[in-house]
């Protein structure tokens, strides 16, 4: 699967090596641009509102001539639900996301919430800070013996399956926003986690 990369605004302090990856497109959203030119990576398109994007910045991007997308600031959707929308047959993309760190809390909890609804959300990988947020059904990570992980029932999960963690699971019906499966702890360099029906975001 080809791979695409959207920066949003707010800080971006991940150490993720994102030039060990080949993007097919890579989009900054409003200041979300700066982030990128910091990672010395070339936006392919820019888009919002840009109530957020220094002029100088804006003024950068226009003599480049990248592909720049203006929307009116009242508008039913965010920035960053452009950005998903504007992505040619999302569910044949992988789509990591970076940025959108310590900003208004209904900003997080927003990221949060449009990705889940997607159908395409298990293709979505947010690089948070020094976490990595993904929303899956099925999955298998490798970790550092040792490393902490939250497992975080999106919806009811039916016979969710943790294995090579401290609290492993054998098919196990999990209800949306239980704690069960929150702070666990791997016991090897790989856990697998998988549900016959659901959606889960693991955070690691």
């Amino acid at each position: 699967m080809n791979n695409v990369l959207i920066s949003l605004s707010g800080n971006c302090s991940t150490s993720y090596e994102l030039k060990e990856l080949t993007f097919d497109e890579i989009i900054g959203v409003d200041n979300g641009t700066a982030h990128l030119f910091d990672r010395s990576l070339i936006p392919s398109k820019v888009l919002g509102d840009f109530d957020s994007i220094t002029p100088d910045l804006l003024e950068k991007v226009e003599n480049m001539n990248i592909d720049l997308i203006s929307y009116e600031p009242n508008k039913d959707k965010t920035d960053f639900e452009l950005s998903l929308d504007s992505i040619n047959e999302p569910e044949e993309k992988n789509i990591y996301i970076i940025g959108g760190e310590e900003g208004e809390i209904d900003h997080l909890f927003s990221i949060f919430s449009l990705v889940i609804n997607y159908e395409f959300a298990t293709n979505v990988t947010w690089l948070y800070m020094d976490k990595t947020i993904i929303f899956r059904n099925n999955v298998s990570i490798f970790l550092n013996e040792g490393s902490k992980f939250s497992v975080v029932p999106i919806t009811s999960l039916n016979s969710l399956t943790i294995s090579g963690a401290k609290w492993n699971l054998n098919e196990e019906n999990i209800e949306a926003g239980s704690s069960k499966t929150l702070r666990n702890e791997s016991v090897e360099n790989q856990i697998m986690i998988s549900c016959n029906e659901g959606l889960f975001s693991v955070i690691y």
